[in-house]
């Protein structure tokens, strides 16, 4: 298991990019330009449960900032970064794109964690054409609108949930499988395409059910243990997948453990421990 966040890369890889743009636009403007602030802005979880992930996406969008501005400090610009934190909260999130798009210095948003905060989000950003840049969103739905300001740097969820799916049967050699998500947009789309893409290999699917529980996973645990699949995987994040895993092994079952890149966290097995030795998962490379 990863202990290093590829979203720090991926955030820093996105405003690397995005800084070579602004520098080229800075050094050919149209008519005569006053110089000003350039902001940029990111949007993830820097509290809750899910902050490991949210805090790595800040880092390394920030240190891609400190790196990148020099450029444009030197063409008189002053570059600022500012964080904001949206709780893995669509609500939150919203509401923190309306203060974003009214700063008119903001020019672009590397975020957000969770596919179902940027999606609305989103829609925000594209009333006034703010750049979204994401290091993690994996829906499809965040980029299939055409959106022409809205951009991911990772791999979707179809992709990640049929890679899955091939390294579960092909490598692991799973014939049964049982599904649990956490009913998010993430969680929910990558399960269903591990699931197809499962049965598509004639794996067997005992289960498929989500679930926003948090603590006390009993009620899904007791059927999986009769049903004894060959793997379990779980569509979401490590703050919800790693105690219902070490609940799994607790209750003394024995199934294989699989997710998506939710659960590239050092996190995952600080919360679960020995339970999550040899646990496989997804994620971008």
């Amino acid at each position: 298991m990863s202990n290093l966040p590829i979203r720090h890369v991926l955030s820093a890889l996105a405003l690397f990019a995005l800084f070579a743009g602004l520098t080229l636009q800075a050094a050919h403007p149209v008519g005569a330009q006053s110089k000003g602030t350039i902001k940029i802005a990111s949007q993830s979880p820097l509290s809750g449960g899910q902050a490991a992930l949210g805090e790595g996406i800040k880092l390394g969008a920030q240190l891609a900032v400190e790196k990148t501005k020099g450029n444009l400090e030197k063409m008189g610009y002053k570059v600022e970064f500012v964080p904001f934190d949206d709780q893995a909260k669509p609500d939150v999130g919203v509401a923190n794109a309306k203060n974003i798009i009214a700063d008119k210095d903001i020019m672009a948003v590397i975020g957000h964690l969770n596919s179902g905060v940027a999606i609305p989000s989103s829609e925000v950003y594209k009333e006034v054409g703010v750049v979204m840049i994401s290091p993690a969103n994996t829906n499809p739905v965040v980029t299939d609108r055409g959106y022409p300001n809205v951009n991911r740097v990772c791999g979707r969820d179809d992709v990640q949930g049929k890679v899955g799916a091939e390294f579960a049967h092909g490598t692991m050699k799973i014939k049964s499988a049982y599904i649990v998500h956490d009913k998010t947009q993430y969680g929910q789309s990558i399960a269903e395409f591990f699931k197809a893409d499962s049965e598509s290999k004639g794996v067997k699917v005992l289960g498929f059910e989500g679930t926003e529980e948090k603590s006390n996973f009993d009620s899904i645990l007791t059927p999986i243990k009769a049903k004894n699949p060959d793997v379990i995987y779980f569509g979401g994040i490590y703050d919800q997948g790693a105690p219902f895993f070490k609940q799994a092994r607790e209750k003394g079952i024995k199934s294989k453990f699989m997710g998506p890149d939710g659960m590239d966290s050092s996190d995952l097995t600080k919360i679960a421990g020995k339970a999550v030795v040899g646990m496989n998962y997804t994620s971008a490379a």
